[in-house]
């Protein structure tokens, strides 16, 4: 079998074709669309494609088995070491993951199903519109500030109404400035909102995130994310290893008889982490009922700060998740 390095681009991407003994066969770059991929790969023997896990890696992945060949997308943070080079071109990168293929010095990563995918896109889609009306919120409050105008802290209800009060006070000619941009940060934060709502309805129509959900502070955004982000739940051998996948285990410096824990990895997917530390700061907050998790997360509150018990809290209530969808039970409240 011949080997095949992709080096993705979102215009033109780099390939490089290598035998079983590293001799490269041939080298090209072909248009990062279907009719490229077609034109080059389609009367190709068949190959194994080495890609970087990357956004447009799931879609090259099942582009090329169209055609028959084999495909691997593998983890860039393993590969950076294999990758660490002085001069670095697509050219270069493509033949350092045809080689990587040919040896098998690479970590495949999980590759989501259709549904997970579909799935995280809603989620994507949710968090973007959030993000564009807080940006909207804080361009609007920088603007003000430049004129001495200083909003202060008002809830999402009463932002709007604020704003044109102090404008229609202190400075009425930036209304014609202001409103466009009020415009925009209302339609975002209602359309964040009607997104929710189509999450809300699709985790309340589906079992395992109702069964998620019956964990305090779980609510359905945290669910939803959870059951996206880990797709297939035998894929780990213990339950333990979620923490690490989602980035909520401290970083480990060890070498003789020095041991250092530092702050967590924040590796693995940034939405899920911060969606576990909101349900975590939930539980230890807002969750009126008594369980083992929560007065464990107090007492460590009261040694370490809120903080550090909220992060503690979210790699627990990720590791618990997981054991109730492998097992298929319900939050037990007199155990966890």
């Amino acid at each position: 079998m011949n080997y095949c390095g992709i080096d993705l681009a979102s215009k033109a991407s780099a390939l490089c074709i290598m035998d079983a003994q590293g001799e490269i066969i041939e080298e090209y770059e072909i248009p990062t669309d279907e009719d490229g991929i077609r034109a080059r790969m389609g009367k190709t023997p068949t190959l194994r494609c080495v890609i970087e896990a990357s956004p447009l890696a799931e879609w090259m992945a099942r582009q090329v088995e169209r055609y028959g060949h084999e495909a691997r997308i593998i983890d860039p943070r393993r590969a950076k070491a294999v990758l660490c080079t002085k001069k670095k071109t697509d050219r270069i990168n493509a033949r350092d993951l045809a080689q990587m293929g040919r040896t098998g010095w690479y970590t495949e990563v999980h590759r989501k199903s259709e549904p997970a995918r579909l799935l995280r896109t809603y989620l994507g889609a949710h968090a973007g519109l959030k993000e564009t009306a807080k940006a909207q919120n804080a361009r609007v409050r920088g603007l003000l500030r430049a004129h001495g105008i200083k909003v202060g802290k008002v809830s999402e209800k009463e932002f709007a109404p604020r704003i044109r009060e102090l404008v229609k006070v202190r400075a009425p000619r930036l209304t014609v400035i202001v409103e466009p941009l009020l415009r925009v940060w209302r339609q975002a934060v209602d359309e964040a909102q009607a997104m929710k709502k189509i999450i809300a309805a699709m985790a309340k129509a589906e079992p395992l995130c109702q069964l998620l959900m019956s964990a305090p502070g779980v609510g359905p955004l945290t669910a939803s994310a959870y059951v996206a982000t880990i797709d297939d739940p035998h894929r780990f051998r213990r339950s333990e290893q979620v923490g690490a996948y989602v980035g909520i285990v401290p970083r480990i410096y060890q070498s003789g008889d020095t041991a250092y824990l530092g702050r967590i990895t924040k590796e693995g997917d940034r939405l899920l982490r911060w969606l576990l530390v909101e349900a975590a700061h939930c539980l230890l907050t807002h969750t009126k009922k008594d369980c083992t998790l929560k007065r464990w997360g107090l007492q460590l509150q009261a040694r370490k700060g809120a903080g550090k018990a909220k992060v503690a809290v979210a790699r627990k209530l990720a590791v618990i998740l997981h054991r109730m969808w492998i097992t298929g039970e319900k939050f037990d409240w007199q155990r966890a």
